[in-house]
């Protein structure tokens, strides 16, 4: 698609979300940074950090091996998974999206032929054209099972989003029950509530308990956005046991408005956007 196309659609996409087209020009809240990213930045560093299975090897080299999940199998086609090595429980999920991941509690009393139905449909699926975030573009699709990350009471990890601007992660967001019902709280790096909302989950009336070694999370998190304007990390603790889940270059594609507003210009203040991205 010709870059102009590409800039009529997103713009179109975002004056639709907030009744206004985004200022480009002299972009200065989240989301206009974020679209404007979208449309301007193409180096290849954000395919790599896009596709989940390139992003291992990133974070391996620079926090370690140790942050990932263990890799059971990378296959190609669904034909190719060999179900009898992969354990009772894990996760199936694509390389080259958001939104596409199967959890398996207990494969015995999976249907493997809906499982592949579905992954045959992602697989054809680039997720570029969704909203026409260009790191998705190139990556070629891949299968990823890996071990599944529970907390302690068996219910799946709670995730925390950490939000990197030039290697310093300035805030916090982290959503609970993920599978139940979903609430966020966002948090600044002293581990103040923001009193804010995003457009999909209401907040939770009390706190998460913090890990013990949050502070060891932000570290990572600066040193995996180190050399990048913005970048979003997503982490699980396991008992103190830190786990990478993936880069986001684009949260909510540009069109996830914060309620009350002020906020989306509070986070926008943190990033200084290159005028020029090469």
């Amino acid at each position: 698609m010709r870059r102009f196309q590409e800039r009529e659609i997103v713009v179109r996409n975002f004056q639709k979300k907030f009744g206004r087209p985004p200022d480009l020009k002299n972009p200065t809240t989240f989301n206009e940074k974020v679209t404007y990213k979208i449309l301007y930045d193409r180096r290849p560093i954000l395919t790599r950090l896009s596709d989940k299975l390139q992003a291992r090897h990133y974070v391996a080299e620079r926090i370690g091996p140790e942050h990932l999940t263990e890799l059971y199998q990378v296959c190609q086609l669904p034909g190719e998974i060999d179900w009898q090595k992969l354990p009772r429980r894990f996760v199936i999920k694509m390389n080259h999206g958001s939104g596409m991941n199967i959890f398996v509690v207990d494969k015995a009393r999976v249907d493997l032929n809906s499982i592949a139905l579905r992954l045959k449909a992602w697989l054809a699926t680039n997720f570029y054209h969704r909203w026409l975030e260009w790191a998705y573009r190139d990556i070629r699709p891949a299968i990823l099972i890996e071990e599944m990350l529970t907390e302690e009471t068996g219910a799946m990890a709670v995730d925390w989003k950490f939000y990197a601007f030039d290697g310093r992660a300035e805030f916090l967001q982290v959503n609970l029950d993920r599978f139940g019902q979903a609430t966020r709280n966002d948090y600044d790096r002293r581990l103040n509530r923001l009193h804010f909302r995003g457009t999909h989950h209401p907040n939770s009336p009390t706190d998460p308990t913090f890990p013990h070694n949050i502070d060891l999370m932000f570290s990572l998190a600066d040193k995996l956005g180190s050399g990048l304007d913005f970048v979003r990390v997503d982490m699980y603790n396991l008992k103190g046991r830190i786990v990478f889940g993936e880069f986001t270059c684009y949260p909510g594609a540009g069109q996830d408005p914060f309620y009350p507003p002020e906020f989306d210009e509070l986070y926008g203040s943190k990033w200084r956007v290159p005028r020029r991205y090469e």
